[in-house]
Formats: structure tokens, sequence, C-alpha cells
């Protein structure tokens, strides 16, 4: 067992993580999960900020009595939090390391994490590599993300999962031409890339076989793959095992891993760090095991910031039984993400919406698809990208029709601000990305403001 403090921090934390989780009976799982709720409970008392944000908050208070807490938006973390307003953070402001989080349509959230947040995050982000490695160690690991403007948290975050793994870091990030990854690749026998889906994707289909002969693994975070982008890889590199680095976000830090008996999009939950709730989305009441509904997050911490009951978009289930791997840890099936949305003049359109209307046209896979509005000076026009992977029938006209069909298209469509919608059938990395390396389904292009 050990602690997530750090020297030289201006607090010693109280939260214990147990050393392999995978060899932790149940009853411990519990009892560390809700020592670690009391630490943070504690700490939320005695900061009277954060007490003020949550005055339901309560001594002796434990996991079972979160559901007396309110639901917690993206919006709201992004109006509280720092510098603005120091109703998240924890013992009030201290040392450590500033991200800026946003989704694709979301508000930017500052986020302030400890050092001793920061180095739990990586303890569990190791964990999880050792898990996913666990008989075939990766030894030699290609750090592909985005690493500035302080959005850089995935690539920080690798970088300390490498180091933690005792492997070596090759910290190439996503400005590197996915060929000159490639030529590193080959050049050093690296054994494992590490990247966001679309770069990844574009690294493994686009490169000769030789060059990424090397690898055995591609990890992958910020995204769920999709069977589309799985396919790809698995013509261009059939060998290769594809994983989850971790389930994560900039926000919580990691919430799940997977074992080498884990693919696609279940994770073993890390039990003493995070406390996961799958809820009505509408009631906020948690659903059974095996119940799809959206996934709620408590990070488990005395420092940094607080986040209770905080909704990061996903949607999802726990799986009714236990992993072959032999681990007490909960599995958690991840079945999407919530309504991503987009306005477009006074129109919302929603990334479940679009996908929606284009199921009816056998376009399923956000991965084939991009909606993308490009401003001109006296209004705007609108281009659907559709991959080459996608039917070669669906024409512009088909695609019109189908998308009139749904009130708030057939608005965005008949606007007088919009000049012009086209379809375009374009290789999906050609899709647009954001700054880091995310493919939405929803994109404006940046000289709208």
């Amino acid at each position: 067992m050990n602690a997530a403090g750090t020297p030289g921090s201006h607090r010693a934390s109280r939260i214990r993580l147990a050393g392999d989780q995978d060899v932790v009976d149940r009853a411990e799982l519990d009892r560390l999960r809700e020592l670690n709720f009391t630490a943070m409970v504690d700490a939320a008392l005695a900061t009277p900020a954060v007490r003020r944000r949550w005055p339901d908050l309560a001594p002796g208070m434990t996991t079972a009595d979160l559901r007396r807490l309110p639901l917690l938006s993206s919006r709201e973390l992004a109006d509280g939090s720092p510098p603005h307003s120091p109703e998240f953070q924890l013992g009030g402001d201290g040392p450590g390391m500033v991200l800026r989080s946003s989704g694709t349509a979301s508000k930017p959230k500052m986020m302030y994490h400890s050092w001793e947040f920061n180095h739990q995050v990586g303890t569990l982000g190791a964990r999880g590599l050792l898990a996913a490695t666990r008989s075939a160690p990766a030894r030699r690991v290609a750090n592909c993300f985005y690493p500035a403007e302080l959005s850089g948290g995935a690539f920080l975050f690798t970088q300390d999962v490498i180091r933690l793994a005792n492997a070596r870091s090759y910290p190439l990030a996503s400005q590197t031409s996915p060929a000159e990854t490639a030529a590193v690749v080959a050049e050093h026998a690296v054994d494992a890339l590490a990247a966001n889906p679309g770069y990844g994707v574009e690294v493994l289909t686009g490169s000769s076989p030789k060059l990424i002969a090397s690898l055995r693994y591609f990890f992958y975070i910020g995204e769920l793959l999709g069977e589309a982008r799985r396919a790809a890889i698995a013509e261009a590199a059939p060998r290769l095992t594809v994983r989850s680095l971790a389930y994560s976000t900039s926000e919580t830090g990691p919430i799940g891993y997977q074992c080498e008996q884990l693919s696609g999009a279940t994770h073993h939950v890390h039990e003493d760090a995070v406390v996961v709730e799958v809820v009505d989305e509408r009631t906020g009441e948690p659903l059974p095991d095996g119940a799809t509904g959206e996934v709620v997050i408590t990070a488990l911490s005395d420092t940094g910031m607080a986040l209770f009951r905080y909704r990061i978009g996903d949607v999802g289930a726990f799986r009714t039984s236990p992993c072959t791997c032999g681990s007490a840890a909960r599995l958690l099936t991840l079945h999407g993400r919530t309504a991503t949305s987009l306005n477009i003049d006074t129109e919302v359109v929603s990334s479940d919406l679009l996908l929606g209307q284009l199921g009816r046209l056998g376009i399923t896979e956000p991965a084939d698809c991009q909606l993308q509005v490009l401003p001109e000076p006296h209004g705007h026009r609108l281009r659907l990208l559709l991959s080459s992977r996608t039917p070669e029938w669906i024409t512009t006209q088909a695609v019109v029709d189908c998308l009139s069909d749904a009130q708030q298209l057939r608005a965005v469509l008949t606007s007088a601000q919009c000049l012009g919608f086209s379809v375009e059938r374009v290789p999906a990395e050609l899709f647009a990305r954001t700054d880091r390396g995310k493919v939405p389904v929803l994109y404006t292009h940046p000289s709208a403001g």
C-alpha cells in the first residue's frame, strides 16, 4: 500500500492506494475506498469555500451517502474553476500543476492539480500499463500526445506512466508527422505507440509494415477507438495488441484500466481512487448493474480540487460478471458519450441527432463523419465529411433528404445564413482535429472567432 503524497508539498495527503489492485480482495478495496472518501470529506469540510459549495457535506459521510449531493456539471465546474473562484480548491491555493480541460463544445475548465494528486494520477496510470502488459511489458514507448498550451495533460500523464512503469519514453508529441514517427519507431525498435486514436491510425495505416514491425502495442486515450478504426488497425497491423492506456479525464485523473483480458470499451475501475456511479441522466438516481446510464465520478483526493459526482459526459454500464483475470475490481463498459452539441444560427444541433439521422444511410460510427461549419463574412457554409469507409452511393441529395427529416437540421440547412452544403468523401485522417488531437463529430472552423 502506498501514499499518494510527495516530499516538499504544503500538506501531506491521507490518500492510500493498493500496490496491485488486481490481487486485493473485495473487502480491502471497499475499505480503502471508504478511508479515502473520508479523507476527502474531511478536507472539504476543513476548507470554507469548498464547504459552502457543498452545504450537504457532513462528518461521517460514507460513499453510500453520495446520492444526497447534487450532480456537478461541466458548466458548473468551468464557472467555479480557479482563478475566478476558490470553491473547488481543497486547502486553498497551493503548489501543483495547472491544466486547461475542455470538450469540443464546452467552456474550458482550469484544473489546479496538487503535486500529491498528480503523483496519484501517475501511479494509477502505471498500474494500468503494467496490468495491460503483465506477460510482456512494454519497454520503449513513443509518446505522441499533444504537449502544450496548458492542454498537455495526456502527454505529461504518459511521460509519468512510462517513468513509473520503468520503461523508456520517446516524447515525439502529436506535432511530429506520422511519417517521422514511423521512422523513429523503426530506428529505435520502439515496441509501443501511445497516441490519440486519430493520430495513431494515421501512423499505423499510412506507414510501411516494415517501419512499424517492432510495435507490439498501440495504447490510446482521449476518446473511444470505435469499430471502424479498430478494423483499419487490424488490417494494417494484424499482430498489434490494441488497448486503452487509461480511461481518464483531465479533471478526474484515471478512472479505469484494462488488464490483458480486456479490450474495446470495458475497463476495470480504480476502486481505491474513484467512486463511479451509473445514474439516470434525468433524475441522477443510481442504476443497477447491467443498466446503461450516465457515468458520474467522484475523484478521491484530499488535495487539489474537489469533484463530487462530476458528470464527465460518458454513458456506460457496470458488468454483472467478474473479469476472467480474477481481479475483484468491477468492470465498466462505455457505450458512448452523452450528446455534444453545437449552436448553428439559433439551432442547437447535437452529435446524437446527426448520427441518428445518418444511421438511416448506414453511417453509425462517429469516426466516419464530421459536420464542419465554415464561417464566411455574410454567413457560413456547411460541409459533411464522410470517411472512405462509407457507402459510395450516398450522395449530397441523399444526405439532405435524410437530414431534413429532423426539424433542427432542416432549419439549419434552409437558413438564410447557410450559404451552401456539401458532402465530401475523404480519408478519415483528413478530418479536422482539435489542438489536442481529438476528432469531433461537430466542428467549427477556427476562423469563427
